[in-house]
């Protein structure tokens, strides 16, 4: 069994829904897409192989403040790292996820990833 691990320091957000103006093309809002591309670029600099085709398992540890909803913040990371660590975040993809979240002050918050494959 393969395994990584990773801490990135950025502050938690909560996975995005679309906004909708009437008559324009849906979109996601702007802190949320920089807030993904910016954690998509730390993962750039950890993963360097191929996006994995199966996960056997992955941790997430988040640490912050307790204003989120655990499994919107596991959406967000897992669509940061979509395409890049790996290919898809369906079931069959990633069929073993563990969520942890632990309270510290927002200055301090970070995301721990730990990536297991065979």
């Amino acid at each position: 069994m393969n395994e990584m691990a990773y801490e990135f320091d950025i502050s938690l957000m909560s996975k995005a829904r679309p906004r909708f103006v009437a008559g324009k093309v849906p979109y996601m809002p702007k802190a949320y897409m920089k807030w993904r591309k910016d954690l998509r670029a730390m993962m750039a600099e950890w993963w360097t192989d191929p996006p994995l085709e199966h996960v056997h398992r992955m941790d997430l540890t988040f640490k912050g403040a307790a204003r989120y909803d655990l499994d919107n913040l596991a959406g967000a990371v897992l669509d940061a790292g979509q395409d890049l660590v790996w290919t898809n975040d369906r079931c069959t993809v990633i069929p073993n996820l563990n969520l942890r979240w632990t309270k510290c002050k927002p200055a301090d918050s970070s995301i721990s990833l730990k990536v297991y494959w065979q």
